[in-house]
């Protein structure tokens, strides 16, 4: 089963807004570190049920522009136009290889994977892969895989707040629910009607709808 990974949100001063967000719903925060391929940097939040909040900025305009990683261009388009906030979210997985013999066999478009890394506040080395499913005119959630699932938790920097949902909207809501099924391999959704739907996650709910801005809910706080 898939888990929500984190939810990107982009920032001009990601240090600042991090720290506003710490000051209202008492969230600690932290830097995370810089991705020198990409010209990027962040700010992270650990929550209580293996996920977190990642606001990223640009470091280096020149570099970002030019990186071919799709949520890197992402961020640069939304930053360009002044779309501050979440953007978009990463859907965990332990067997990324799997899904790309799937993705393969289904004849659905993606890019990647892509290689990810970041050396820690404490030295150490974090590596992952990103994995985009491609399908012109949808804003998809990509897949992340922690190599050796070895994750950015530091335990002595996780919030008591867990991570409950994470709510999508989506256009031409039936046509649009069953490709999301069929390229994140879901089952059957655990409650649905005409204009949502629900499929649970290993940590949390995905909530799909058919008009939505992307808003993620930990427990009484809502993104």
């Amino acid at each position: 089963m898939l888990a929500f990974d984190h939810l990107v949100i982009a920032a001009d001063q990601p240090e600042e807004e991090q720290n506003h967000f710490e000051e209202k719903y008492g969230i600690r925060g932290f830097r995370g570190g810089r991705h020198e391929t990409w010209g990027t940097y962040n700010y992270l939040a650990h929550l209580k049920n293996h996920s977190y909040l990642e606001w990223i900025g640009i470091e280096d305009k020149e570099t970002a522009r030019k990186s071919d990683n799709p949520l890197i261009k992402q961020l640069v388009h939304s930053l360009s136009v002044n779309q501050k906030g979440p953007i978009q979210f990463a859907l965990r997985t332990n067997d990324m290889d799997q899904f790309l013999d799937y993705w393969d066999k289904e004849g659905i478009p993606y890019k990647g994977p892509f290689p990810g890394s970041r050396k820690k506040t404490d030295g150490t080395l974090l590596q992952w892969r990103m994995l985009f499913p491609d399908i012109q005119g949808h804003s998809l959630p990509f897949l992340i895989e922690w190599e050796g699932n070895n994750r950015p938790d530091d335990s002595h920097l996780i919030s008591n707040t867990s991570f409950t949902s994470i709510e999508v909207g989506l256009g031409n809501f039936p046509n649009t629910r069953r490709l999301f099924e069929k390229i994140y391999h879901m089952e059957s959704p655990e409650h649905e009607n005409s204009t949502h739907c629900t499929w649970s996650l290993e940590n949390g709910s995905l909530i799909a709808k058919e008009e939505s801005d992307l808003r993620v809910k930990l427990e009484d706080i809502i993104l």
